[in-house]
């Protein structure tokens, strides 16, 4: 069967919203947190919030990557947290929120969700205790930003572990707001770490993404700025560790959701183009291995998961038709857009990796630019606050984490 492709070109407006049907592809969580349905129902936003599909038809995400892994914690990683006060940032988030999962899995004494999103809070102790009354003190209402509220949480409650997943990550947006970018990935990396270290937590994990290796966009930029962060502050007390993986299959607001919505709706699926490749890995096995990565926290700055080969979006999108037994899509390319690589890479030509006990994880060398002063991080975050054009913001970000000569050349592009 033979797939329909328009390059370049605005969606027909022939092709409008027609009924909805349901899809087979269960998604993760959505921002609008509507439940599964029992009765084969779909559940729609108002226009803004994604539907949310029904667990009768699922396509596991297993099937459509064919990565069959069954992600457990070692022996060592559940020391790690057992019996432990463990805060998770970014908690109500799609990795977050699956951390938590598999935290309670593991006997954590308790753990403390701090997210800026009050219905994501709502959704995940709705999840996980069946009601959602948020007067616990797992739910903590806080922005990574603000480090005086982070200080308060972690004066109370203590934690003797801490994965930071707490960032900005949709690459277009952050290209408009470098501003975002660097409060929310630079400054609230910095403001986790330095409460990590104030306040005596043993081991901090930061999750960080195949962007920050090579970065040639706003969000790859913030997030390797945010590594370097880590490093300075880990060796004072506490065990720091960043973690980098590629993309988690069905996360909230990934292609994925965006394309099984449009077929579902009968749209065109647009695609940047043809080309296009990136790494995934689901969204349980991400996290197993974020929590394995807590228990080598004294190996190494910088881990990255096996990722497996890339897979081409255009392939998941057929698979996806195959799998569901639906017709293949119209496929509209409409041209990468600012920021974006054709493929990710996990790290660049010249860093050194090396393996580690677990099979799935591996450390990096960065051999990079490296040395950025704690002063020099101080000041593009002040520049951020202080509400500086984006082009200044986006230009001494590009100084920081790149070579003279890439900095040079992405600041002529903008």
């Amino acid at each position: 069967m033979c797939d329909r492709v328009q390059v370049k070109g605005e969606i027909p407006t022939s092709r409008r919203r027609r009924s909805i049907d349901p899809s087979p592809l269960e998604l993760a969580e959505g921002p609008d947190g509507y439940p599964s349905s029992t009765d084969h129902k779909i559940y729609r936003g108002d226009g803004v919030n994604p539907m949310r599909l029904t667990s009768s038809g699922k396509i596991p995400e297993s099937v459509m990557l064919d990565r069959h892994v069954e992600p457990s914690c070692s022996a060592a990683a559940n020391l790690v947290v057992e019996d432990k006060t463990v805060l998770v940032t970014g908690g109500g988030g799609s990795i977050g929120s699956e951390i938590v999962r598999q935290l309670l899995r593991l006997g954590v004494s308790r753990i403390i969700c701090v997210d800026n999103n009050e219905y994501a809070l709502y959704v995940l102790e709705r999840e996980l205790h069946g009601t959602a009354f948020l007067s616990g003190s797992e739910s903590m209402l806080a922005d990574v930003r603000d480090y005086h509220a982070l200080d308060a949480i972690f004066a109370k409650y203590e934690p003797q572990v801490v994965f930071h997943a707490a960032a900005y990550k949709h690459l277009p947006l952050l290209e408009r707001a470098p501003r975002e970018a660097v409060l929310s990935n630079v400054l609230g990396t910095r403001n986790v770490v330095t409460a990590c270290v104030a306040h005596g937590v043993k081991r901090l994990v930061n999750i960080s993404t195949d962007k920050a290796a090579d970065p040639t966009s706003v969000l790859g930029m913030s997030k390797r700025l945010a590594e370097v962060v880590a490093e300075q502050h880990s060796g004072r007390g506490t065990r720091i560790a960043s973690v980098r993986f590629g993309n988690v299959f069905a996360s909230r607001g990934s292609f994925v959701e965006t394309f099984a919505w449009q077929i579902a709706n009968n749209l065109p699926v647009t695609i940047t183009d043809p080309a296009m490749k990136r790494y995934f890995m689901t969204i349980p096995e991400a996290a197993v291995l974020a929590i394995e990565v807590a228990s080598m926290t004294g190996e190494g700055g910088i881990f990255l998961l096996n990722m497996g080969e890339p897979y081409r979006i255009v392939d998941l999108v057929h698979r996806f038709a195959r799998l569901s037994g639906m017709e293949v899509p119209q496929i509209i390319y409409t041209g990468i857009r600012e920021g974006e690589k054709i493929e990710e890479v996990l790290c660049s030509s010249s860093d050194t990796q090396a393996p580690t006990r677990h099979p799935g994880i591996s450390t990096v060398c960065v051999n990079g630019r490296r040395d950025v002063s704690p002063d020099e991080v101080d000041s593009l975050c002040l520049s951020a606050q202080q509400g500086e054009p984006s082009m200044a913001v986006r230009a001494e970000l590009a100084r920081l984490v790149r070579s003279a000569e890439q900095s040079e050349q992405y600041t002529r592009r903008l």
